[in-house]
């Protein structure tokens, strides 16, 4: 078995933290290449990979995404990380031994992921791990609370722009109608439930409910029969997120908004409503948190049923539904002083934070890195 210098014999923390303190010199990759490193990426705590949304310059090609660090290069397919989901988005594998051989890692998508082996002069120092400068502004304790709002909403105006056509297109109603059921879809599902809105349109769903006694019972029963030939996921699933019970979900928010004979934006959805407006049993407050900022503020916005003012007033009011996965890490750096993503709008500038600076590589450079104390 390949020797491991003497330096990183203590474990991948003694390699990650010469990863982190930058590589002397002029690397190269195991198949020529040589390499830059722009940014090392964050941390990415116990789970999925070391470091995510690095950026590195492979011979003249910008990579961008995450890296995943081995005291030996056999050590990624001895931990399944090659038919693992979330490693999908490595673009380096850095290694203290290639003991594999080979010039690159493959994954099973059958992409080719370049190894770097660390020159064992890195190992000289190590210094503490990653903290980036909008950490040591949260020491200073600069108030980023109102920027993160600002940011939040700067997100929020941003994604109405981008759904304004199918506002127009629709009229107001249907595109609350397919915003809506596109939330309750989740990452899994999203795509089909968006499907499932354009086979069985708003009208059309409350047209065949005229008739009924019990609308929430034949909504839910339309809807599961138009996306009978849809493709959903249903494993690894949450119960509460299955597509039947977010099915059963929606034909309880449609037959509250739209009671028997109405066909327009919903009463019961006026300015200032808070999140309750979009809850129903079966439907936890993450997910009416989400349908609120995802569907009915961006729709009242763009057709006008809502003041602008309103709009962002109940955006700025809404809770957090809860931090994702992804934002962790920066809000633990945030969180020096008490501060984390406590509402909607901070929640939202955290993940355009994370877009627009963390994820291309430009730390250090966002608004609050850039901070006074």
């Amino acid at each position: 078995m390949a020797k491991l210098p003497p330096a990183v014999a203590r474990g991948e923390a003694a390699l990650a933290a010469c990863w982190a303190a930058g590589i002397a010199g002029q690397p190269c990759l195991e198949d020529g290449r040589s390499l830059r490193v722009v940014f090392p990426g964050i941390p990415g705590g116990p789970a999925g990979p070391d470091y995510r949304d690095a950026t590195v310059e492979a011979g003249g090609d910008i990579l961008r995404g995450d890296v995943e660090l081995h005291l030996r290069a056999s050590g990624w397919h001895e931990h399944g990380h090659h038919t693992d989901p979330a490693y999908r988005d490595v673009v380096l594998h850095v290694v203290a031994v290639n003991d594999a051989g080979t010039c690159s890692t493959p994954h099973a998508s059958g992409r080719a992921i370049p190894i770097l082996t660390l020159p064992s002069g890195c190992y000289a120092a190590c210094p503490s791990l990653f903290a980036p400068p909008c950490a040591l502004a949260s020491d200073r304790s600069a108030s980023t609370g109102s920027l993160l709002e600002r940011l939040g909403l700067e997100r929020f105006r941003m994604k109405a722009d981008r759904l304004r056509p199918k506002v127009l297109r629709d009229g107001p109603a249907q595109a609350l109608y397919a915003l809506t059921l596109a939330a309750l879809g989740g990452p899994a599902n999203q795509a089909a439930f968006v499907g499932l809105s354009e086979r069985l349109p708003l009208a059309a769903l409350l047209d065949r409910l005229s008739c009924q006694a019990d609308r929430p019972l034949a909504a839910t029963a339309e809807l599961k029969a138009a996306a009978v030939h849809l493709v959903l996921q249903r494993s690894g699933l949450r119960p509460q997120a299955a597509p039947a019970r977010r099915l059963e979900a929606a034909a309880r928010l449609v037959t509250r908004w739209w009671p028997a004979g109405c066909l327009g934006w919903p009463e019961v959805l006026s300015p200032g409503s808070g999140w309750q407006a979009a809850s129903c049993p079966g439907l936890g407050r993450a997910s009416s948190i989400e349908i609120m900022v995802n569907a009915v503020l961006p729709v009242a916005l763009l057709s006008g049923a809502w003041p602008g003012a309103a709009v962002e007033r109940s955006f700025c009011a809404l809770p957090s539904p809860g931090t994702y996965g992804l934002l962790r890490p920066l809000e633990r750096w945030l969180s020096a002083e008490g501060t984390s993503f406590t509402t909607a709008s901070q929640l939202q500038g955290g993940l355009l934070l994370k877009a627009d600076y963390c994820a291309r590589g430009l730390c250090g450079s966002c608004p609050l890195s850039a901070r006074d104390s």
